[in-house]
């Protein structure tokens, strides 16, 4: 009897224990959603909660666009890269000629939650900060191995750790 309650104990506990997983789990699964709907191949450009624009990589390839040769230095060795790409600050412009005076941080985020952060006055040197759309004059991958992603390049940070892959969002503040 001694042994059927022990077991009835630990069916209790293991059932709470499955109940607590599948909770965390969804909170989990709420708190990580996008609010935005990003998807590769878009760029939200928003200022707090006012959506500015919504591109498109055909948007972007409306602009005027540059080739950069650079190399890239990380923990797996040098890349060499030719990016085609627009200045950030040409995009800003073509949005609202105004915006890059009224802000001083960019925040940039992939689809994966990669943030990383710029202060204006980088992104207004030129020659500096662009998105990226294609390298080698092949579609940049999106994370899931697809062709149409854009990403952010800074010319003057060398190892690429503010570089944001698989950008969806550039938040002024």
């Amino acid at each position: 009897m001694q042994e059927t309650t022990e077991n009835n104990k630990s069916k209790k506990l293991l059932i709470c224990g499955i109940l607590l997983l599948v909770v965390v789990v969804a909170v989990f699964s709420f708190l990580n959603r996008s609010q935005d709907n990003l998807q590769e191949g878009q760029l939200l450009i928003k200022a707090g909660d006012t959506q500015l624009a919504l591109l498109t990589i055909t948007d972007l390839q409306q602009l005027p666009a540059v080739e950069k040769k650079m190399t890239i230095h990380s923990s797996r060795g040098k890349s060499e890269h030719q990016f085609t790409c627009i200045e950030l600050s040409e995009v800003l412009d073509s949005i609202d000629p105004g915006l890059t005076s009224k802000y001083t941080q960019v925040i940039t985020r992939g689809i994966d939650n990669y943030t990383s952060g710029l202060e204006m006055s980088e992104v207004l040197q030129t020659d500096n900060v662009y998105i990226a759309y294609a390298d080698g004059g092949k579609p940049l991958k999106t994370k899931t191995g697809k062709e149409g992603s854009m990403r952010i390049i800074i010319l003057g940070d060398e190892f690429g750790q503010r570089f944001t892959n698989f950008l969806v969002s550039i938040e002024l503040e």
